[in-house]
């Protein structure tokens, strides 16, 4: 069988996912098992035979859509291997959580912390992986298979990540979060200098030690600090540590204090394509 290129796109990013499968009805299935919710049914990620409308479809998208893979499998092979993944198991959880790695932003990190043999567990079929969500990227994975033989298999049905794999991985999201952190503050700025990754790593570290660690409530505080133009902690007005530094409230109730005391509102926030 020749190799034959497909997507894999999230509903959840791409709003008119559903409107083109219905259009164009191109070869695709869901990865989640049917029947679905019907409130879930376009909020999913589906596979799909890149068709020359699926490619001219996707060419211009700058969203973090999903990712291209290459295989030699039929589509019903390649989804019920897929499938396995959609959830995986953390360190110290009895229970597992759902896993995006068909997202573009998580894919090659993911890779990075999993040993030659997960790879090929992990990808098995697959024998090449492309992003185009900011940077191309393009790997072909085909010498990694060639050194295990098809015979092996993984016996755990579930994929569990290490403490030392959840380790990395957190090192390597902070890393990420904290450029992208800089860059929302960047945005808001009047001059881009002011904005440095040093800073925007000090704020992150100083929000998350005062237990303040969900993104909405760092990225609104950020704003408002590069509003106000605070640039180093040392700037940061009494009257705001007073209501950041509380310990009688959890962090997300302090942020949303702070933001009403100052701007009078609690911005309603909406997730970024970063």
């Amino acid at each position: 069988m020749f190799p034959v290129r497909y997507a894999i796109i999230d509903g959840a990013v791409v709003e008119d996912l559903m409107d083109f499968l219905s259009e164009y009805n191109p070869p695709h299935a869901c990865l989640y098992s049917e029947p679905l919710q019907p409130e879930l049914v376009g909020l999913v990620p589906y596979l799909l035979e890149v068709t020359p409308e699926v490619e001219k479809w996707l060419q211009w998208n700058i969203s973090p859509w999903g990712i291209y893979l290459t295989t030699k499998a039929t589509m019903r092979v390649l989804r019920q291997h897929l499938r396995k993944y959609l959830q995986v198991l953390l360190p110290n959880e009895t229970k597992p959580v759902i896993f995006r790695f068909y997202d573009p932003r998580n894919i090659w990190d993911f890779l990075s912390v999993l040993s030659d043999w997960e790879k090929h567990l992990f990808l098995k079929y697959i024998i090449r992986i492309e992003t185009t969500y900011r940077l191309q990227q393009d790997v072909s994975f085909t010498k990694l298979h060639e050194r295990f033989p098809d015979t092996q298999t993984k016996k755990s049905k579930l994929m569990s990540i290490s403490k030392e794999q959840y380790a990395l991985l957190e090192v390597i999201f902070e890393r990420r979060y904290v450029r992208e952190l800089a860059e929302i503050m960047r945005a808001v700025s009047t001059s881009a200098n002011d904005v440095s990754i040093n800073w925007a790593g000090e704020l992150f570290n100083y929000l998350r030690n005062l237990g303040i660690t969900d993104r909405r409530s760092i990225d609104e505080i950020a704003k408002l600090f590069t509003r106000e133009r605070i640039f180093n902690l040392g700037n940061i007005p009494h009257d705001y540590t007073i209501i950041l530094e509380g310990t009688m409230h959890p962090g997300h109730y302090r942020a949303e204090q702070l933001l009403l005391n100052v701007n009078g509102v609690i911005p309603v926030w909406k997730r970024s394509a970063i």
